[in-house]
């Protein structure tokens, strides 16, 4: 029986993280470096598009219609996508698809192929609601927040700071971890994005530059 295939444009970071993942054999992901050559491959039902860089120059008209198509968006929601049948934002900062639950949000009509696609794959997942941030990163990103207005006060240090919140929750990395591994970059622009309507997400002073130093 032929592969499945699913095209996939991915960073390096992304790459390794959907390579780290147990791929049934009847699947196969082919990575592609850009989208100039849909012309000249075979189509395919479903796409993952994980490279935020590519998300809103993506030649989406390109896909058929009945295509699923998986969209690493995670600040903007569905109403900022193109309107077209099958997209689903799916949570892809670097390290998170790694994890055992990947979180996904979508118009109803479009969940039940990609619930059979990630069924299929043998991938745990959960319905989100199409709020900025979904859950996890808007989590994260208060935590990271947080953990920069202790610093300013002199709480604690960086190294403190991360062991504390491991040991405390049980959590797999801590604050100035987190950010390092997601990018300073992602956090700022979740944290701006978010405190348009609730300033508690105001970002911390000097935000930019603790992160960097982390």
């Amino acid at each position: 029986m032929p592969q499945k295939k699913i095209l996939v444009w991915a960073d390096d970071l992304r790459k390794k993280d959907i390579l780290s993942r147990n791929i049934p054999s009847e699947y196969a992901f082919e990575f592609l470096n850009d989208y100039s050559i849909l012309d000249e491959i075979s189509p395919s039902s479903f796409y993952f598009i994980l490279d935020e860089a590519m998300v809103s120059s993506f030649p989406y008209e390109k896909i058929d219609n009945d295509a699923v198509v998986f969209v690493n968006e995670v600040c903007e929601t569905l109403s900022d996508l193109p309107a077209r049948k099958g997209i689903i934002r799916i949570n892809a900062w670097p390290g998170f698809l790694r994890y055992p639950l990947i979180e996904l949000s979508a118009r109803e009509d479009d969940k039940k192929d990609a619930e059979k696609l990630l069924t299929d794959l043998g991938w745990s997942y959960r319905w989100v609601a199409d709020v900025p941030g979904l859950v996890t990163p808007r989590v994260i990103t208060m935590i990271v927040n947080e953990a920069c207005y202790a610093l300013n006060e002199r709480v604690s240090t960086k190294a403190e700071i991360d062991i504390a919140l491991k040991l405390g929750t049980s959590y797999p990395l801590g604050p100035f971890e987190w950010s390092k591994q997601v990018g300073s970059d992602r956090i700022i622009q979740l944290l701006t994005s978010l405190s348009k309507d609730n300033e508690r997400y105001m970002p911390a002073p000097f935000i930019e530059n603790i992160l960097q130093q982390s």
